[in-house]
């Protein structure tokens, strides 16, 4: 595209050698710009995507909007963290470690204005609203000269020999955690914005020059990575990508748009002399066809598509000969892209046809990047060699694309963003279940289980709060589904399918789901909600809006939970699923006593505290069923229930159910007035009263009495039974 014209091309025999020219090529030149002269490369695309951590690695100056990888320039060894879980006497204990580290990782050479996004493997680790989605505390340096001192480096490392890093926008991250990224320091890039405007070519040109380049150019980009061995290695993929030329001009270099002149020289077609001397008439050539490509593309990154590489291209009509690619680090638009490709396309078939001529010396106020036209042709030429030689100046010039090739339209590609979800608050469900299936667990089942409002929330870390002490027990175990039933929902028979109720469950989020179940609530991996203190499992789940489900078909009172049948509106629901339920069996919980755990994740401003009275529904024996007080012959009272069974022994016809308690026991209390008047223990589940009972605790006939039952267990009694009747 552009040809930089950073040299003379020749001898310089004769002339005000001190000129101009001369001051051109001088040495501020030939070390600001040239460098020391050796073969130079820019900075390639793929080296910003590529976190290091190398001596020597090169760190780019950010212009405007860009993400980069950055380079890891101090971090800790991994910190392990070790938790123990477990150690009751039916299952061992389990020790589960968990890792992090520091680090601080170095963005660009020069100051910034502030961080955006930054991904760690692909996804989101901050999103657009600066919440952090894995657990870590963040500080972002800019980089300006009254830069201090970060505390933890000073802290980690020897008086005095930690530096500030000023002039150098870094962001370090303190104790992050790694169990999301396979306890390893993931590979991380940022979102920079050094500015919130576009950047003008002109302005890059000069400061990356130390303003040696000056000028004025209507080219502008997103951003742009400044990396290389010299500013020539750096400037070079802009000016040789856009429609501007950068000449010699005073003690600096000029840059200009292609189109912002106007031709101020007209070669003639005829023989010239000059004073003796005679002068040929200029030479136009045409160049093969077979020099030029058949297409061109450019690589580059996209504001639009997170700054992923985008590439566009061009092509003439005919057969592919050869292919040229450019590599430009900086973030433009896809229609920019495409419009540079066309021009670059077209420029490079345009610069095979040129004209070489020789001019007076005394005439001659041509310097290289000046326009031209020959007296035949208006078509520009641009100037690409100057020769001073003794009493004229020779030229060389090639036809040129005076005029940008703009475009619209152009396919960016498809776009697949990393998920930016709010993470939101906390909400945390103790459950208290009972035993659900055939082994006695001999201790409480009590679990945890906890979710977020918002989709990105992935776990909070936990802690049991016993007056004014707390012990650590790790973080949640992955995203329940939890959310609210609406309504009442009124008790029905245990007995029977209810087939009237079909409640509406709204679920804390809109990534949250119900399983659709399998429209038999009595299989055994029917799904099944713990609502209240009630499991319910169901057959039928239909969404009904964007977190909202009406579950029907449903077996109610599930597992001995029928004394929690009634429901309020806003009672809270929770899915039954191990995978998402924490035990909290790593310390002895008594029963009666209150459990408080402490929640804290990563969105919430406050920890969440959430209690629940210890009762242990699964070592303690399910209150009996179907109590009755019926009259003897000798005006006695006979007393009997059902006992019910703890756990979910299998049940054959014809068979009684196993008891899994030690022996079967009944305490049974007698209420008359409201006054207990007789209590006792009983093997059987049944009592006799003789009517000399009845008279010894002054109960006569017809009078009301009330009858408590409770099953006496290995661990812990049931809730009582209660039945009213009459003498």
């Amino acid at each position: 595209m552009a040809t930089v014209v950073l040299s003379v091309v020749g001898t310089l025999v004769g002339g005000p050698v001190g000129g101009a020219i001369g001051a051109a090529i001088g040495q501020q030149i030939d070390r600001a710009v040239l460098g020391n002269g050796k073969p130079r490369e820019g900075p390639r695309i793929k080296e910003l995507d590529l976190q290091t951590s190398s001596y020597g690695t090169q760190i780019p100056a950010i212009y405007g909007a860009m993400r980069v990888a950055g380079t890891v320039i101090w971090a800790t060894d991994l910190i392990e963290r070790r938790t123990k879980s477990g150690g009751s006497k039916s299952r061992p204990s389990t020790v589960n470690y968990s890792y992090s580290a520091s680090f601080a990782v170095a963005l660009s050479s020069r100051p910034v204005a502030r961080i955006g996004r930054i991904w760690a493997d692909g996804n989101l680790l901050r999103g657009v609203a600066g919440d952090f989605k894995s657990e870590t505390q963040f500080r972002f340096h800019t980089g300006h000269g009254d830069q201090a001192l970060d505390p933890l480096l000073a802290s980690a490392e020897t008086s005095g020999l930690s530096p500030a890093y000023r002039g150098l926008a870094y962001a370090l991250f303190e104790d992050f955690q790694l169990a999301d990224y396979g306890n390893r320091i993931p590979s991380l890039t940022f979102e920079i914005f050094e500015r919130d405007a576009m950047v003008p070519l002109a302005e890059l040109a000069e400061t990356i020059s130390s303003g040696v380049t000056t000028g004025a150019s209507s080219a502008t980009v997103s951003g742009f990575a400044a990396q290389g061995a010299d500013c020539r290695a750096a400037l070079q993929p802009l000016v040789s990508t856009f429609p501007i030329i950068v000449r010699p001009d005073g003690e600096g270099m000029k840059l200009s748009d292609w189109d912002g002149a106007v031709p101020s020289h007209i070669l003639t077609e005829t023989a010239v002399t000059d004073g003796s001397d005679r002068l040929d008439r200029p030479i136009s050539s045409r160049g093969s066809n077979s020099r030029a490509p058949a297409s061109l593309s450019i690589r580059h990154y996209e504001p639009e598509r997170d700054y992923q590489t985008g590439i566009q291209s061009s092509r003439t009509i005919g057969p592919l000969r050869n292919a040229v690619q450019i590599d430009l680090p900086a973030a433009i638009g896809p229609d920019t892209a495409r419009a540079l490709a066309n021009a670059n396309l077209l420029q490079m078939w345009r610069g095979l046809n040129g004209v070489k001529a020789s001019i007076p010396y005394s005439t001659s106020l041509i310097k290289a990047g000046d326009w031209l036209t020959t007296e035949q042709s208006g078509d520009p030429l641009r100037v690409t060699e100057v020769e001073y030689q003794r009493g004229t100046t020779r030229i060389a010039a090639t036809e040129w694309v005076r005029d940008s090739v703009g475009i619209s339209g152009a396919d960016p590609g498809r776009n697949l963003p990393a998920l930016d979800m709010a993470i939101g608050q906390t909400r945390l469900i103790l459950a208290d279940i009972p035993a659900m299936g055939t082994d006695d667990p001999g201790r409480a089942l009590i679990f945890a289980s906890a979710a977020g409002t918002g989709a990105g929330w992935r776990r909070a870390s936990l802690s049991l709060v016993d007056g004014d002490r707390e012990v650590e027990l790790g973080g949640t175990r992955g995203v329940a589904t939890i959310g609210q039933s609406i309504g009442i929902i009124p008790p029905q028979s245990t007995h029977l399918l209810d087939l009237a109720s079909q409640p509406v469950i709204r679920l804390l989020n809109s990534a949250m789901t119900l399983p659709v179940g399998s429209g038999d609530p009595q299989s055994f991996d029917a799904p099944m909600l713990l609502i209240g203190g009630e499991i319910i499992r169901y057959g039928h789940a239909e969404k009904i809006g964007v977190s909202d489900y009406r579950i029907s078909d449903l077996l109610r009172g599930c597992f001995g939970t029928s004394s929690d049948m009634v429901h309020a509106d806003l009672s809270d629901v929770l899915l039954l699923d191990a995978d998402t339920m924490l035990p909290l069996d790593s310390f002895p919980i008594a029963l009666g006593s209150t459990l408080v755990l402490r929640a804290l994740g990563l969105g919430d401003s406050v920890a969440v505290d959430t209690q629940i009275p210890v009762i242990g529904h699964a070592i303690r024996p399910r209150s009996p069923v179907h109590g009755r007080i019926m009259p003897t012959v000798d005006g006695g009272l006979h007393i009997e229930w059902k006992r019910r069974e703890r756990l979910a022994a299998p049940w054959s016809d014809s068979t009684d159910v196993g008891n899994s308690e030690a022996n079967e026991e009944y305490i049974v209390a007698l209420f008359h007035n409201n006054l207990l008047v007789l209590s006792q223990t009983v093997s059987a589940p049944s009592v006799v009263l003789t009517a000399a009972d009845l008279a010894s605790l002054s109960i006569l006939p017809q009078d009301l009495i009330m009858v408590s039952v409770v099953q006496q267990g290995r661990f812990a009694r049931s809730q009582p039974l209660v039945i009213n009747g009459t003498a």
